[in-house]
């Protein structure tokens, strides 16, 4: 019988994300997700992400923002496809990675944001899989 499919440090074979797994019941968690992002007080802060000029209050906050929503999907909470399709959660560990890797240096804390990391490897492998749909899109 197989185990079970969740990050498992332990194992060194790198799993690849779910496809096709999004349902009914990950639309409540969703529309969460997405309130948080477009409304007062973090629509500012990921907007500012989004165009590549956050200001350095704005880091932190969105780092941990994506800590929970990567810690749902980690949990099998939400469901990864909805999630990496919806959101570039592999390009946003880029842009956060060097201030998380501070605040882990800083508060001593080396697992901040480690599901977000972990799931950074996977949109990763995401996106790699699923292509942009357009041969006209960068990549």
């Amino acid at each position: 019988m197989p185990g079970p499919k969740y990050f498992d440090p332990s194992r060194p074979a790198r799993r690849e994300p779910e496809f096709g797994t999004a349902s009914q019941a990950d639309l409540p968690a969703f529309l969460g997700i997405m309130r948080i992002v477009h409304e007062p007080p973090m629509a500012g802060s990921f907007g500012r992400l989004l165009t590549d000029e956050p200001l350095p209050g704005d880091l932190v906050p969105l780092a941990h923002l994506f800590e929970e929503v990567s810690t749902l999907a980690v949990h099998r909470l939400i469901s990864e496809d909805l999630l990496f399709d919806a959101f570039a959660i592999d390009l946003y560990w880029e842009q956060l990675k060097a201030t998380i890797q501070g605040v882990r240096e800083s508060s001593s804390n080396p697992k901040f944001c480690e599901n977000f990391e972990n799931c950074a490897d996977l949109a990763r492998t995401y996106r790699e899989l699923r292509p942009a749909k357009s041969p006209d899109r960068p990549r």
